[in-house]
Formats: C-alpha cells, sequence, structure tokens
C-alpha cells in the first residue's frame, strides 16, 4: 500500500544522530596400576550421581476417565506414559524455566497453539496435564487433561477412616459429561463406605435415609480396596487412597459399561479450614495456570492451548451452607458458569456444577505451591518487531532469564537486569551487542512490554543485528467484535538498503469485519477521507485465534494480517511481517487509538537508530534525551501541531530544525512518532510506554 505524505528535509542521519533436582553424589576409589610397573597403584575418584528421588513409577488417574501408569526419569529429563489399554508414549520433559517447578512434556501428539501438557511435583506426586486420549473418540483423538499421579498409597484398612468431600466427572459417548459433588466417609477400621447420593450437598451425618448409599470395603490387589453396596451387591466400587502432602486422597477412575461412562473421582478430607492458597494446574478446557482462592475469590490467570493469555476472577462463597459439608465453597453461584471448590493438604480441585450445562464435567486440579509467589509479569509475550518480524519473548523476572523465539525457532537467550539509573527499565544482555553502549532494554505495562532487542537487520544477508524497538503483549483480542475501533497507524516499510514511512488513519467497524483505509497524499480522518482514496478490506479469523487477515476487495493480492492489543484498557493495532514486492520488504504498523485528548505525558522507549531514552510531550512541543549505541548523549526538540481540521484528532506533526516532519500519536500507555515519506526521515520509528 502507497501512502505520500508530508516531505522533510533533513538527512536521515541527523535524525537519527537526534532522534532440577536430587542433588548430591558418591564417591569409590578406583585401582589404576600400570602394567608390570613396581610403583604403588595409583588412586583415582569418580563421582556417581545419585539419582533423582523423584524417579519412577507413578499411578495416575486421569480426567478422561482411565487409570495409567507414569514412569519419570528426571536424571534422563524422560518419561513413559502407558494408559489403560497398555500402549506406552514415550518423550522428553524439560523445566519450564519462567515457571520454575513446572515440567513441560514433549509429545508428538501435541498439535495445539500452545503446549499445556505439563506438571508439578511433590513428595511421591505428580499433578498436571497430559495428552490423553479423548474419551471414546474414533480414530483416537488427543487433548491436554488434567492428572494427579501417585505413588505411595494407604495399605492398612484402619488408616482409611474420615470424612471426605468428593467431586467426581464422567464423559459419556457422544460428548456428552457430566459433574457430581456429594460428600462421603470411611468408617469401622476401613471396613465401611458412605457416601450420600442426593441433588442437594449434604453433610454425611445430614443425608436424608433415602439418599445415603453404604457399602462394606475389603481389601483389593495392588493397594486398591473394593466397596461392595450392601443393598445390591452388582455395585462395586474400587478406588485407592494415596498419601499426598501428609494427608489422605481418594482416587477413583475406570470405565463402567452401564451406562458407558468413564469417569474420574477425587476425595479430600472434609475441614472447616479455608486458607488462601494458590494452587497451579491444569483443567479440563486444557488451561494451565494458578489459581488464587481465599474466602472472597477465586482468581484463574492461566494460558489456553490456542496460546491465548486470561485472568478470570469469580466470587467464592464465604462460607458453606446450613447443610453443605465443611470445605466445600460455591463459585460463582449466581453467574452463568458455576463451580465447587474444595482444597487441603497440598491440592487444590474446582469441578463444574452438575445443574449447570455451562460447566457440567470441568474439572480443575492444583498442586498448591507454598513459596513465594513469582512476579506477576513472568511469561510469553507475543512481540511485534519494528524489523519486520513476529517473536515470542519468555520472561522470568526472578531469575532475571530471557529468551526470544523468532518465526524459525532460533532462541537468543540470555539475562536482564533492572537498570539502577532508570527505576522499571531492564536492560537485556547479549552476545549479539557489540556496540559501546548496550541500549536493549524494555519496561512493563500490564500484560504488556515494550522495549528494544537486538533483532536481525531487516532483509540483510549475511545476518546481522541492530536493537530496535518492539511492542510485546500477552492480552491479545480473540473476539473479533471487539477489534471496532479508529486507530492513527503508523508504520515503516524497510528493505536491505532503504526505509518507508506509512502514515494513515483506519477504520474497523460492522463488528470487526471491515476495514476502511484512507490511502492518500494527505493525511485525511477516515470519516472525511475522499471517497477515491478509501481502500476497503474484508477482515476474518487469521493463522492463529488472536490474529486478523486482510484482504483488499478490490486487490486481493494485497492482503495481510494484524492482531489487537489490550494496552491500558484500550486497543492497539500491532502489525509485522514480509511483503514479497521487488525488493522484498519488511513491514512494521502500529495503530493508537483516535481520541479527543493530547494531554501531557513522559514516555520512555527505543528508536530504529538504536537510541534509548526519555520522551517529554505537552500540547505544542516534543523534547527528547537518548544515549545512543556509540554510547553519545543527544538532546532532540520539536514542535507540535495538529493535523487541522481535515486531520486526525489524535496525531501531531512534529517538526524538527529543517525543518523535518515526523509524526506521532498516543495512547494512554503508548507514544509512538514516526519519519514522514522524505526519504531524509522515512522508516524512522521511535515508541515510548508512557510512565
Amino acid at each position: 500500500m502507497r501512502m505520500t505524505r508530508y516531505l522533510a528535509s533533513l538527512s536521515m542521519a541527523a535524525l537519527l544522530a537526534a532522534c532440577g533436582g536430587g542433588g548430591g553424589g558418591s564417591s569409590g576409589g578406583l585401582s589404576l596400576s600400570a602394567g608390570g610397573s613396581s610403583k604403588p597403584e595409583a588412586q583415582a575418584t569418580k563421582t556417581l550421581a545419585t539419582p533423582d528421588v523423584r524417579n519412577g513409577s507413578y499411578r495416575v488417574y486421569a480426567a478422561n476417565g482411565t487409570q495409567q501408569q507414569l514412569s519419570v526419569d528426571f536424571d534422563a529429563g524422560s518419561y513413559t506414559m502407558t494408559d489403560n489399554l497398555g500402549v506406552p508414549e514415550s518423550g522428553t520433559f524439560a523445566e519450564d524455566f519462567t515457571e520454575p517447578g513446572t515440567y513441560v512434556f514433549a509429545s508428538s501428539r501435541i498439535t495445539t497453539a500452545a503446549n499445556t501438557s505439563r506438571f508439578r511435583v511433590t513428595s511421591d506426586a505428580l499433578v498436571g496435564a497430559f495428552p490423553f486420549q479423548t474419551a471414546y473418540s474414533s480414530p483416537a483423538a488427543y487433548a491436554a487433561q488434567p492428572f494427579v499421579a501417585a505413588r505411595d498409597f494407604v495399605t492398612t484398612a484402619a488408616l482409611l477412616d474420615g470424612t471426605y468431600n468428593r467431586f467426581s466427572v464422567t464423559r459419556s459417548p457422544g460428548g456428552a459429561q457430566d459433574s457430581s459433588i456429594l460428600s462421603m466417609r470411611l468408617s469401622g477400621s476401613g471396613t465401611v463406605l458412605e457416601f450420600c447420593n442426593d441433588a442437594i450437598i449434604y453433610k454425611i451425618d445430614l443425608c436424608p435415609a433415602a439418599s445415603k448409599r453404604t457399602y462394606a470395603v475389603t481389601a483389593g490387589t495392588d493397594d486398591a480396596w473394593v466397596a461392595t453396596n450392601v443393598a445390591n451387591s452388582s455395585d462395586v466400587a474400587n478406588f485407592r487412597v494415596a498419601r499426598i502432602g501428609g494427608q489422605n486422597v481418594y482416587l477413583g477412575g475406570g470405565v463402567s459399561v452401564s451406562p458407558a461412562q468413564q469417569f474420574m473421582r477425587i476425595a479430600l478430607p472434609e475441614s472447616s479450614s479455608w486458607p488462601t492458597t494458590r494452587g497451579i494446574g491444569s483443567s479440563t478446557t486444557g488451561s494451565w495456570g494458578t489459581n488464587l482462592i481465599d474466602t472472597a475469590s477465586s482468581v484463574r490467570t492461566s494460558t489456553g492451548t490456542d496460546d491465548t493469555y486470561g485472568t478470570l476472577t469469580m466470587p467464592v462463597d464465604s462460607t458453606a451452607y446450613a447443610n453443605q459439608p465443611l470445605g466445600i465453597r460455591g463459585v460463582n453461584m449466581s453467574g452463568a458458569s458455576k463451580y465447587f471448590a474444595m482444597q487441603g493438604g497440598e491440592l487444590s480441585v474446582l469441578v463444574g456444577a452438575r445443574s449447570n450445562t455451562a460447566t457440567q464435567g470441568y474439572i480443575q486440579l492444583n498442586l498448591i505451591d507454598t513459596g513465594a509467589a513469582p512476579d506477576a509479569r513472568n511469561g510469553r509475550y507475543k512481540v511485534y518487531a519494528t524489523n519486520g518480524s513476529r517473536q515470542t519473548l519468555a520472561l522470568n523476572l526472578d531469575s532475571k532469564r530471557y529468551e526470544m523465539t523468532d518465526g524459525a525457532g532460533t532462541v537468543a537467550s540470555g539475562s536482564f537486569a533492572e537498570d539502577t539509573a532508570e527505576a522499571g527499565s531492564f536492560v537485556f544482555a547479549s552476545s549479539r551487542i557489540t556496540s559501546t553502549a548496550n541500549t536493549a532494554r524494555f519496561r512493563f505495562a500490564t500484560d504488556t512490554v515494550v522495549g528494544s532487542f537486538p533483532f536481525a537487520v531487516a532483509q540483510v544477508t549475511p545476518e546481522s543485528y541492530a536493537v530496535r524497538p518492539f511492542v510485546a503483549s500477552r492480552a491479545l483480542v480473540k473476539t473479533q467484535s471487539a477489534l471496532d475501533g479508529t486507530y492513527n497507524r503508523l508504520g515503516i516499510n524497510l528493505t536491505a538498503t532503504a526505509g518507508d514511512s506509512s502514515i494513515t488513519q483506519i477504520q474497523i467497524a460492522s463488528g470487526g469485519t471491515v476495514l476502511y483505509l484512507c490511502n492518500d497524499n494527505v493525511v485525511y480522518r477516515i470519516d472525511i477521507c475522499p471517497a477515491a482514496s478509501v481502500l476497503t478490506y474484508t477482515v476474518s479469523a487469521g493463522t492463529t485465534v488472536d490474529t486478523w487477515r486482510i484482504v483488499n476487495v478490490a486487490n486481493p493480492s494485497d492482503n495481510g494480517s494484524f492482531a489487537i492489543a489490550r494496552v491500558g484498557s484500550e486497543n492497539i493495532y500491532l502489525s509485522a511481517g514480509i511483503v514479497p514486492s521487488t525488493p522484498t520488504r519488511s513491514v512494521f504498523r502500529i495503530g493508537l487509538p483516535e481520541r479527543a485528548t493530547w494531554p501531557t505525558v513522559t514516555a520512555r522507549g527505543g528508536a530504529t537508530s538504536g537510541s534509548w531514552g526519555s520522551t517529554a510531550v505537552d500540547a505544542s512541543s516534543y523534547a527528547r534525551t537518548q544515549t545512543l549505541p556509540d554510547g553519545t548523549s543527544a538532546t532532540l526538540s520539536a514542535s507540535l501541531g495538529t493535523m487541522g481540521t481535515n486531520g486526525p484528532v489524535n496525531m501531531r506533526a512534529a517538526t524538527f530544525a529543517g525543518p523535518a516532519y515526523h509524526f506521532a500519536s498516543q495512547s494512554s500507555k503508548l507514544f509512538a512518532m514516526v519519519g514522514s515519506r522524505n526519504p531524509a526521515t522515512a522508516g524512522a520509528m521511535e515508541i515510548d510506554l508512557i510512565d
């Protein structure tokens, strides 16, 4: 798309110049003799690593309603999951550095955008998710589903006794699923099991006589127990009781024939205690994340298999109802999606309400983390870089480590440190940086990272690197109707030898299905753009759930993709990619929302000159103090003018000495400026995060 803009005469050079675990070991003497020598034998020491105590075999209870066997080797980073039919799935696993203590399964079964099949470890137990076969699928389909795996089980009948709260989920042919929530009791030195099978969730002591079911319990095989209904001997249940976190955890799972069902059951000891806990685990939607629960709310922060990140806050009943078991709380009971929660020891569990079609069959299994909560900013962000690339940035603020992964899977990793001279800024360490000054750094807004990084220089061979700005988000819009808005879009186009700029206003309308762009020599507001200059694009779902494809109605070869990030409660348009023109171009676009206000702000960020600095903007002026890669410092200043009666309201023309035009726009959290199409300033861009 060709957008001719205001001209400027300042040279580009002048502008850019101004603008695991286990541990331990054992050793022993190894006798070595020099053949035939009469000298004493030389002694050498060989250290033998002690096997990780977590290694071994665990019995798995999976939310798809199967019992399986998981063998893990933390020393080799390998596993084998053997299903209920004896079919093994083997692979490797590795720790996720953004969430220490979480290990990620590698498996050919995983074909989703994000791999949420992972696990965490406690003494003699694992809690996580695995790509199990979807119940009754034919041909076999696989999906990340929660599991609890244990290897320490109660084998003495008298130690079974106690009152428990039990959650269950079932899977039936055709995709039907259901939940159940009830109280139960084991007594008589492990010989009697009672549970309350009623539409109301009663305490076991208050269960109506007609709803109580009583079973005789006897020892089974392989640490299992067999419960037989005293009134119906054909009603038989098998279960185990694991020891997890120093308490009993009832586990059941398997296949029933009439009716055909696969089921999972988990029960925790009854308790009046309801502490604030932070659990980490999986749900039957495939999400992986944390759940912070207290007496007032449940806050689930997670990543889905579609690689989208989000937070869901729901109210929690402050106490149990009068007849309800202690240790069970209703969650979001006045909302459309209703749940029940229980917790105890090292486990936190949520299950969908049986009467709620929106949540029937849902279960969330979390291992409670008793350590200090990690930095909430840890995680993965989707990067739109001004070199025209889309990448992924993984950050751990606790260990101060990062990984920047490009579209080809190449990982640039290293450490970062807070800039002691500029609070809130962090400096990337990278072997790619060979300049006198390191200007690669970043700052945070909620779910957003804005900074500069040593990316590959656009379209240059052999590959070289230069510090360039980027915007990264983990809060991209995935609902099409939420795309609507008018945006002041600033962009750059880069070839191996030259740069160009793009300045225009666009509008996304009609529930996110149409995009209008003003392609004119003058920067008009879209609503008064000459009809002949308005380009119309259709908008449809992109290759991922949070990207969107546009196609020019009059010229289908004019197409591309974009995303909308939520930054400071506003929509921000982002696009980056390669245009197969002659010569090939790398392009970047950022669109800030049209609005009437132009507040005075201070912002910090990077520019395509490689600089990093602080920018002050008010109604009529722009001033920037910056450091360039060569170590020199500079101050830039410009006057700001409105775009006139026909131009965008939230855009300013910046006139530097010369004069040289640039164009700027701002949102509540971002300030962006691009050079005009004059060759002296074309392709120059600055992106700052507003303080």
